[in-house]
């Protein structure tokens, strides 16, 4: 009998989503740090120069850049400023700086997440004559195996395969959220009938199928 779990795209959705929601926040950090964020503070400047004319009587001052202003203002009129800022809301410096740190992280968070599903899209596991496989070619057979710790089956449907083969220790995780659910649950069964149940720990062997996954192994069945 043979039976392959494909991935399962509706797992791997959600980090898709998340993804794309994370680049799109990166994008609008990114608006802000070069267009928003900066225009709310020459609009702010241009106010200031309006309301505190005393600082800029004569024409040189009076055409000074928000850039130059903060470049060569004096304490005082430094001050002011900041305080003129910060009481209309207007963005300084490291609110600027802030919003390119922010796409950035943003950047790299939203292209992990994008990453997974993408990665994901052509993995499988499987469970044949020779023991379980995989496509990454992660793979053993039930003589290898030496526990299966069901710790997080019920909660989260993953059980953790320790075997040893060429000479090292290794672990495979058979999880049903990530692949076809029902294929997943057929091959743990599979596997755990050709192992000694004595290995199985944290949890009871799985009864006999019903339902799906009942259906899974007998369509095998009467093909193999």
């Amino acid at each position: 009998m043979q039976i392959r779990a494909e991935n399962d795209p509706k797992y791997w959705r959600k980090f898709l989503i998340m993804g794309i929601c994370a680049l799109g926040f990166a994008l609008y950090c990114l608006y802000d740090g070069i267009i928003g964020y900066p225009g709310r503070r020459e609009k702010g400047f241009t106010e200031f120069k309006q309301d505190y004319k005393s600082h800029f009587r004569d024409e040189k001052q009076q055409q000074l850049g928000l850039a130059e202003f903060e470049a060569t203002a004096g304490n005082e009129q430094r001050l002011e400023w900041d305080r003129y800022a910060h009481d209309r809301d207007i963005p300084s410096k490291p609110d600027v700086v802030m919003q390119f740190i922010m796409a950035t992280v943003m950047t790299v968070a939203g292209l992990f997440l994008v990453s997974n599903p993408l990665r994901a899209r052509s993995r499988w596991i499987e469970f044949g004559p020779e023991g379980l496989t995989s496509s990454w070619g992660a793979g053993f057979t039930p003589e290898q195996v030496q526990l299966i710790d069901k710790r997080k089956w019920k909660s989260k449907g993953i059980a953790k395969v320790h075997y040893a083969a060429d000479n090292r220790q290794a672990k495979f995780v058979i999880d049903d959220y990530k692949f076809d659910r029902y294929r997943a649950d057929a091959i743990l069964y599979l596997l755990e009938q050709r192992v000694d149940h004595e290995k199985i720990v944290n949890g009871a062997p799985e009864p006999e199928p019903d339902g799906k996954v009942a259906e899974v192994l007998s369509g095998h069945a009467e093909t193999a």
